[in-house]
């Protein structure tokens, strides 16, 4: 923005120099105030994306809907996908319905290989998973494939 401040004087004072009108100069250093204002906002904008929490993009957020319904065989359904970013981390949270009858240590097998998935995919991903059994099913969620 530095180099297009100085630019916009400088075309301002040779313009209005050269041909005598007076109003191109300040007509220009309005247009490179708006531009310094307009600088400003999107630095400050992204200053504060980075520093308070906000729901990662569509992308990420159907990368990661998608990377569920890959990894989670043996789930009856996942529900309750909760996204969001802080500064570089993405946290994801969301709630695995499994059979009553499963083993922890069966459920335990799928979390793990659902968050090593989902870490690949988003190394700075922090996946917590809450699960749930049968009865807790949903009418809306991720099924997974089989």
């Amino acid at each position: 923005s530095d180099v297009w401040t100085s630019a916009g004087v400088l075309i301002g004072l040779v313009l209005a120099m050269g041909t005598g009108w007076s109003l191109l100069d300040p007509v220009l250093a309005l247009l490179v105030a708006v531009n310094i204002l307009r600088e400003g906002y999107l630095v400050v904008a992204s200053s504060v994306g980075g520093l308070m929490d906000q729901a990662a993009p569509q992308n990420e957020r159907d990368e990661i809907a998608a990377i569920i319904h890959r990894t989670a065989q043996g789930a009856l359904q996942v529900h309750g996908l909760k996204t969001r970013r802080a500064g570089q981390a993405v946290f994801v949270e969301f709630h695995m319905v499994v059979a009553g009858d499963m083993t922890v240590r069966a459920s335990h097998a799928i979390c793990d290989r659902i968050e090593e998935a989902i870490r690949v995919a988003l190394p700075t991903a922090q996946v917590t998973i809450h699960v749930e059994p049968e009865h807790k099913l949903e009418d809306s969620g991720i099924k997974p494939g089989q």
